[in-house]
């Protein structure tokens, strides 16, 4: 038993350096790196939509791509919480603006909230569930 032990571990050590050559002086990730004609570099890529970080997180984006989280109406006051794509929300008034297209919120109501965009009002309805529940979906 101690024999094919001391066998075995002998062959393990042999075969090692036999099976185990590599060429790493060349390229130590060959299988993990592509061909270098199929591959695009990030200055060839297409753009991708350049945000204006000088803007207000709730005038970068279309009206529909905001999450009316809730809504606050009384005789008095029409409050509704928006979360912006960056994932911060914020209290809107009637009059104020929303969206990319220098669209001003008209309506603030139990259902939700109205954006006028040149000559089209676009809806926003209260959400019933979480957005991070409906995220992970």
């Amino acid at each position: 038993m101690k024999i094919n032990l001391v066998l075995f571990v002998f062959w393990m050590m042999l075969s090692v350096p036999i099976v185990g050559t590599s060429v790493a002086e060349d390229n130590a990730f060959g299988s993990l790196i592509t061909n270098t004609e199929t591959t695009i570099s990030a200055i060839d890529s297409p753009a991708a939509d350049v945000i204006d970080k000088s803007v207000h997180p709730l005038l970068q984006h279309p009206v529909k791509s905001y999450i009316l989280m809730g809504v606050v109406t009384s005789k008095t006051v029409k409050i509704g919480l928006i979360r912006a794509n960056n994932g911060e929300e914020y209290f809107v008034k009637v009059g104020d603006l929303l969206g990319n297209a220098e669209g001003t919120i008209t309506v603030i109501n139990g259902i939700g909230v109205e954006v006028t965009e040149e000559n089209k009002v676009i809806s926003l309805p209260v959400r019933n569930r979480s957005a991070s529940i409906e995220s992970a979906e």
